[in-house]
C-alpha cells in the first residue's frame, strides 16, 4: 500500500509542500472544484512526471496504481480508433485458473517476504532496519572518538593535524589507525614530554655539556709528600735539639730573620758564632729545600686544577641546558668548591708547617655524581640533537604512538563496535542474498502466472458483464461488442452502426466508468490481470444523473468492501470528490459509531487558499449536510408530531428530487386507506413546491400519530426500491435495533417486504 504521498511547491496550484500520510486501505479526499484534488489523482498516476512530488510505499512494495480521472476518460475515449479491450480470465478454464489459484497466494508470499525483508534491511516507521542499525553505529562511535580528541587535544594538536574540527573524520583516522598502527604503547607522562620537543615550534639544537678533568686533583690527595713530616739534616748538633723542642718550623721561620743579622740568635738575641750559622744552614739542606719546593708546586697545581675544574662547571652551568638537574648541579657544585677551597688551604698551611702531615678531603664521590648528572643531560641532549636533525621522521614516529595510545584507550569501544559491525554486515549481506533469491523466485513465478494468463485470458467476459449492466440500468440505444479479433472494444447501437460519437456526455462517463470499474478487475493485455493494485476513483460522477450516481456509487462501495478483505488483489482505494452527496454515500458506513473512524479509513479535505492548496487530515467524517441532520431529527426519541411531519416531507423532497427513480403518485398509488392519506400528505409538501405552512390532515398529535408517519415514511422507501437508502440513513440491523428510536424499532418490523 501507499503510506505517504508528498506534493512539493510549485506543483499546480500548491504554493508550499503538502502530505497525506499515514494512509490506510480506504482513503477520502473533498475538496472544491479547483482545490488540487485531481493534481494528486495525476501524480499517483504518473508520478515520473511529477519528480518534486513522492510516493511512499509501505515496506518498500510499489503495487499498480489504477487512476480513473479525466485524464483516463481523454485517453481511452476521445480518440479515433477503438476501445482497448479490457482481458479477465475466461469462464471455461477451470485447471488454468486452479493453476493460477494456487500460484498467487505463492507469489503473494514470496512478495510478503520480500517486504519483510526489505522492512528488515530498510526499516520501517516502528523499528529501525540492519542497515540503519549499522549506520548507527557510527554516531555512538563518533561521540567517544571525539572524546578522546577533547581529553588529550592540548598536548597533541600536531599528531591531530587534519582532523582537529570535524568529529567525523576524527572517527576515520581512529578506524584508519586501528587497521593499520602497530606502533610502542607508551605512557601518556611520556607522550606529553616527547610532545614538548617534537612538536615545538621553535625546536633548535642543544649544546653539549663538557665533562670534568678531575683526576689529577683526586691523584693528588694520595701524594706522599702531603703526609711527609719535612724536616732538616739530622747530622748537625743542633738537630737534636731541634728534634726534641719540636719547633723545626719556628726555627725555620728564624732562620729568614738570623740570615739579616748573622751574629744574634733570633730566637734569644743572645750572640751566636759562626758555627750557629753554619748549623741552621746544614740543618735546612737541599732535601729539605727539594721537598719544600716540591710542595709548592703541588699547591700550585692542586689550585689551577681547582680552578679549571670550577671554570668547566662554571660554563656548564652558564649553558642553560634544559635535560641538567639544574638545582641538583648547583649543589653539588658549591660542594666541590668549598671542599677545594678547604684542599688548598690546608696544602698552604703544610707549606708554612712543613713537618705537618696533613689529609685533602676527597673529591670524588663529588665529581663522580657531577659527573653523572652531566652524563644523564648529554644523553637526553644527544636524543634531543637527533630528534632535530630527523624531525620529520621523529614527528611521524611520535604521530604514530600518539594514535596508538589513542587507539588503546578506545580499544574496549573499537571492539564492541567491530564485533556489531561484522555481526550486523552478515546479516545484511544473508538478508540481501536471500532477498536476490526471493526476486528471482518472484520473476520465476510471475513468468509462469503470466504465461497461464494469456492462455486463459479473454475480453468477451467483460463485454458480457458491461452490457448486462448496460441492460440492467435502462441503457438500451447503445451496448459494446468485440473487435480486431477480441483485442478490442466498439460501442455499438442496436443496428450495428458505430455509436461512439453519438453517446451523450453522461452516456460517455457511465460507460467509461464500467469500462474502469471492470478494467480494475483485469488487464489491458492478457497477462497481468491478477497483479496487486491501488483503485484511485477521482470525481467519477462528473456528468451522471442521479440515479446513475447512485448506481455508480454501489458499484464503488462494493470495490472498497472487496479492499478490505486482506486477499484482495485490490490492496487499497482512494475515492477524491466535490460532489457532498457523493461523499456521504459512498463514505457512510453503518460500523461507524459515535463519528469515530474505522481503523482502516482516513479522510481529507484539500482547501485553495491565498497561499495556495492545503491538504488537511480529519479525524472524523467532514461533511455532514443539511440532508443527513433531517435524519437526525427522524432518529430523534423526543421529537414532535409537527416537526416529525415537516422534517419527513423534506426528506422526500431532497432525496426524491434528487435521485428520482419513482413519481410521487407511482408511490402513493401503492398505498391504500389511511396510509395512503398519509402517504398523500408526506409528498403534498413536495408537489406544491412551498414552505408554508399547510392544513395537516391529521389534529390527533401523539405517539401513535408520530408512528404512523414514521411506518408510512419507511414504506415510501421500500415501495420506491430505495429500502437500502433509508436502512442507510437510520442506522437500522438486525444487530443494533434494539439501540434506535423505538417507534423506528416499532414500525420497521410492521411493513411486508420491508426487507431488502
Amino acid at each position: 500500500m501507499i503510506g505517504e504521498i508528498r506534493i512539493n511547491p510549485i506543483v499546480a496550484t500548491y504554493q508550499s509542500p503538502a502530505m497525506l500520510s499515514d494512509l490506510r486501505r480506504i482513503n477520502f479526499i473533498f475538496g472544491a472544484n479547483g482545490t488540487g484534488k485531481t493534481t494528486i489523482s495525476r501524480v499517483l498516476a504518473q508520478p515520473d512526471s511529477y519528480q518534486n512530488c513522492q510516493i511512499i510505499w509501505q515496506d518498500a512494495n510499489p503495487l499498480q496504481v489504477m487512476v480513473y480521472n479525466k485524464d483516463f476518460v481523454e485517453r481511452n475515449f476521445n480518440q479515433d480508433g477503438p476501445l482497448q479491450g479490457v482481458f479477465t480470465l475466461g469462464e471455461n478454464q477451470v485447471e488454468a485458473e486452479e493453476n493460477i489459484k494456487a500460484l498467487r497466494p505463492q507469489l503473494d508470499k514470496v512478495a510478503s517476504d520480500i517486504s519483510r525483508l526489505v522492512v528488515q534491511l530498510n526499516g520501517s516507521a516502528e523499528h529501525k532496519g540492519a542497515r540503519q542499525e549499522l549506520e548507527d553505529l557510527e554516531p555512538a562511535l563518533r561521540d567517544k572518538c571525539w572524546k578522546q580528541k577533547q581529553l588529550h587535544d592540548d598536548y597533541f594538536q600536531v599528531a591531530f593535524a587534519g582532523v582537529r574540527n570535524n568529529a567525523e573524520r576524527f572517527k576515520d583516522k581512529v578506524l584508519a589507525e586501528h587497521a593499520s598502527n602497530s606502533a610502542q604503547l607508551l605512557p601518556i607522562q611520556e607522550l606529553k614530554k616527547k610532545a614538548e620537543t617534537v612538536f615545538s615550534s621553535d625546536l633548535a639544537k642543544v649544546a653539549v655539556l663538557a665533562n670534568l678533568s678531575a683526576s689529577e686533583l683526586i691523584n693528588t690527595e694520595k701524594n706522599t709528600l702531603l703526609q711527609k713530616v719535612i724536616v732538616g739534616n739530622q747530622d748537625v748538633d743542633i738537630a737534636s735539639l731541634i728534634n726534641r723542642l719540636g719547633n723545626s718550623d719556628w726555627v725555620k721561620q728564624g732562620r729568614k730573620f738570623h740570615e739579616q743579622d748573622p751574629e744574634v740568635c733570633p730566637f734569644c738575641q743572645q750572640s751566636t758564632g759562626h758555627k750557629f750559622a753554619h748549623d741552621l744552614e746544614a740543618f735546612f739542606s737541599e732535601t729539605y729545600d727539594t721537598d719544600i719546593q716540591m710542595l709548592k708546586e703541588l699547591s700550585e697545581t692542586y689550585k689551577r686544577q681547582s680552578e679549571q675544574l670550577l671554570s668547566t662547571l662554571q660554563r656548564n652551568s652558564e649553558l642553560n641546558n634544559p635535560f641538567l638537574k639544574t638545582e641538583l648541579f648547583f649543589a653539588e657544585a658549591e660542594t666541590l668548591k668549598e671542599r677545594l677551597s678547604g684542599n688548598q688551604a690546608k696544602i698552604v698551611n703544610k707549606l708554612n708547617e712543613p713537618s705537618r702531615k696533613i689529609e685533602l678531603e676527597p673529591i670524588q664521590p663529588l665529581t663522580t655524581q657531577l659527573q653523572e648528572l652531566l652524563n644523564q643531560a648529554n644523553v637526553a641532549t644527544a636524543q634531543h640533537n637527533q630528534t632535530v636533525t630527523n624531525i620529520v621522521a621523529e614527528k611521524q614516529t611520535l604521530i604514530s604512538l600518539v594514535w596508538r595510545y589513542v587507539l588503546n584507550e578506545l580499544a574496549d569501544d573499537l571492539g564492541q563496535y567491530q564485533s556489531e559491525k561484522n555481526r550486523l554486515t552478515r546479516a545484511i549481506q544473508g538478508m540481501e542474498q536471500t532477498l536476490l533469491d526471493k526476486k528471482a523466485l518472484h520473476r520465476t513465478l510471475n513468468e509462469q502466472l503470466t504465461e497461464l494468463e494469456k492462455q486463459t485470458t479473454s475480453i468477451q467476459p467483460t463485454i458480457t458483464a458491461i452490457n448486462d449492466l448496460l441492460k440492467t440500468f435502462g441503457f438500451n440505444s447503445f451496448s459494446i461488442g468485440g473487435a480486431d479479433q477480441g483485442r478490442h472494444y466498439r460501442i455499438i447501437r442496436a443496428n450495428g452502426d458505430d455509436a461512439s460519437r453519438s453517446l451523450s456526455e453522461g452516456e460517455k462517463t457511465f460507460i467509461t466508468f464500467l469500462y474502469f470499474y471492470y478494467l480494475i478487475k483485469g488487464a489491458q493485455s492478457p497477462s497481468g490481470i491478477t497483479a496487486n493494485r491501488v483503485v484511485v476513483f477521482d470525481d467519477p460522477i462528473s456528468s451522471l444523473d442521479s440515479d446513475i450516481l447512485y448506481i455508480v456509487s454501489s458499484l464503488i462501495k462494493g470495490v472498497m468492501e472487496e479492499t478490505r478483505n486482506r486477499n484482495s488483489q485490490i490492496k487499497q482505494v482512494f475515492v477524491l470528490t466535490h460532489n457532498v452527496y457523493f461523499h456521504k454515500e459512498i463514505s457512510f458506513n453503518t460500523n461507524r459509531k459515535h463519528d469515530r473512524l474505522l481503523s482502516e479509513e482516513s479522510f481529507w479535505i484539500v482547501k485553495k487558499q491565498q497561499q495556495g492548496s492545503v491538504v488537511r487530515r480529519c479525524e472524523t467524517n467532514p461533511i455532514r449536510s443539511a440532508y443527513e441532520l433531517l435524519w437526525e431529527d427522524v432518529k430523534s426519541v423526543n421529537i414532535s408530531s409537527v416537526s416529525l411531519q415537516n422534517t419527513l416531507r423534506r426528506i422526500l423532497e431532497n432525496y426524491f428530487t434528487m435521485w428520482g427513480g419513482m413519481g410521487k403518485d407511482e408511490i402513493c398509488a401503492r398505498f391504500e386507506g389511511r396510509d395512503k392519506l398519509i402517504c398523500q400528505s408526506l409528498f403534498s409538501w413536495v408537489n406544491d413546491g412551498s414552505h408554508s405552512i399547510h392544513d395537516d390532515l391529521y389534529i390527533n398529535h401523539g405517539e401513535q400519530t408520530n408512528e404512523a408517519y414514521l411506518r408510512v415514511f419507511r414504506s415510501v422507501f421500500d415501495k420506491a426500491g430505495q429500502i437500502s437508502h433509508y436502512k442507510m440513513m437510520t442506522g437500522f440491523s438486525e444487530d443494533n435495533s434494539g439501540n434506535e428510536n423505538p417507534l423506528l424499532a416499532a414500525q420497521a418490523i410492521d411493513i411486508p417486504g420491508a426487507a431488502e
